[in-house]
This record gives C-alpha cells, sequence and structure tokens, in this order.
C-alpha cells in the first residue's frame, strides 16, 4: 500500500496520518499481540498529485487480506471528511477481501459509514 502511496504522490510530499492506530477487536484471537498491525492495513494521509493538494487511502491487503474493520473505516471516514472540508479530491486505492468476519457487525457498520 505505501509503495502505490509513493508512486502516486509528487516526491516528498505525502503526509500519512494515524499510523499507529490498531483495530479494538478481541473476539476469536484478535487480542494476540501477533493479530496487532500499526495502521490496520490502510494508509492514509495527503499531500500533493502533479502539485495540486490530494487526500487518499490505500488499503493493504498483506495485512488481514486489506479486509475492512472499524477502525480501518474509521480511517477512511478521516481522510474523506478531511478533504470534504478543502475541496480537495479522494484517491482510493482498494485491494479488500471485504468485510473484517472476526468483527462482525462492526464492520460491516463501518461499510455503512464508508457508504
Amino acid at each position: 500500500a505505501r509503495e502505490r502511496i509513493e508512486l502516486l504522490f509528487d516526491p516528498d510530499t505525502f503526509h500519512e496520518l494515524d499510523q499507529l492506530k490498531a483495530h479494538r477487536c478481541t473476539e476469536f484471537g484478535m487480542d494476540h499481540p501477533d493479530q496487532q498491525y500499526p495502521g490496520d492495513g490502510i494508509v492514509i494521509g495527503h499531500g500533493l498529485v502533479n502539485g495540486r493538494v490530494v487526500y487518499a487511502f490505500s488499503q493493504d491487503f498483506t495485512v488481514f487480506g486489506g479486509s475492512l474493520s472499524e477502525t480501518h473505516a474509521e480511517k477512511m471516514m478521516k481522510v474523506m471528511n478531511m478533504a470534504l472540508r478543502v475541496g480537495a479530491p479522494v484517491i482510493g486505492l482498494n485491494d479488500s477481501g471485504g468485510a473484517r468476519i472476526q468483527e462482525g457487525v462492526d464492520s460491516l457498520g463501518g461499510y455503512a459509514d464508508v457508504f
């Protein structure tokens, strides 16, 4: 996901947000330290594309298949709302297997927020 962001944005202009934010799920062994990934499978932020301010998110398939969790959706919504406030475009690089089944209805609620 970060590699795609680097290719998209002008050099040294991308500012990543919420790099360390992780999911809060404790069901089905998700609270085990091996199941905690900083960033929760999505990179969000803003920078310049051809000199123009752009906001973006990029899902990371290497983290839980890019599946959308409640936290993942919160990060996606954060960058979309920031772009809306300043009138900038949003680019979404989707690479996801869908909802994170371990989170059940919380993950589906995240989809409701996004759409």
